[in-house]
């Protein structure tokens, strides 16, 4: 309890926080049997209030406000969780040194570990699609037609990070993003990887912001 807190004539007796909201019930300083509920920003900020005169009902409605923001909350958790699952799709290339081979799906967080199982010292920033000392590179159709078109914006001098990188952006990421950049590339408006990539990572900015903001 904060009795402290005052607002429009009445007194904060109670609140409940929520996420970034806060929900209060006052009882009015003047006239005991008036009561209200609001919700509130940073303690300041009060709005949509709910007026009545009983405290039986501005109790059981504080409680329902706040209710009503954990269901949206934890369905609001529930649609992202959604869409940042793995969307399957991934592109895959061979890779060989010497006498050792090894099939790398992307993304992968382990790629500089798996090239140095077959022996290959060299960053993967280093290690390029085109074939150079004894390192054999060959990048594979993913098996749909975005990692399709994506194998053939790729060129010789792209390394296999700005893969991972690429198929991290589009693949393990916000559905919406891999949607957005199938789009792009049915209607052809992307001249090479890196263009993928940029859009990739500015348009999940994007729906992060628009988040955030719907949130506040």
């Amino acid at each position: 309890m904060d009795s402290f807190r005052t607002n429009a004539g009445f007194v904060i007796t109670t609140s409940i926080p929520v996420g970034n909201a806060e929900f209060v019930l006052g009882v009015n300083m003047k006239n005991p049997n008036s009561f209200v509920t609001w919700e509130c920003k940073g303690q300041t900020d009060y709005f949509w209030g709910h007026y009545t005169d009983s405290l039986l009902k501005a109790t059981k409605d504080l409680c329902q406000r706040a209710m009503d923001e954990i269901l949206y909350l934890e369905q609001r958790e529930e649609k992202a969780a959604q869409r940042n699952q793995d969307s399957g799709y991934h592109l895959e290339a061979f890779v060989k040194y010497g006498d050792n081979s090894a099939v790398i799906q992307f993304p992968t967080p382990e790629l500089a570990d798996v090239l140095g199982s077959i022996g290959i010292t060299q960053p993967p920033e280093k290690v390029y699609l085109k074939a150079y000392s004894d390192i054999e590179v060959q990048l594979q159709n993913g098996g749909n037609k975005v990692s399709d078109a994506l194998v053939r914006l790729f060129r010789d001098d792209n390394s296999l990070r700005m893969v991972n990188e690429v198929a991290k952006a589009v693949f393990h990421s916000d559905c919406r993003v891999y949607e957005w950049v199938e789009k792009n590339l049915r209607d052809d408006r992307y001249k090479s990887v890196e263009d993928v990539l940029r859009d990739a990572v500015d348009y999940g900015k994007y729906l992060k912001d628009v988040s955030c903001q719907a949130a506040n």
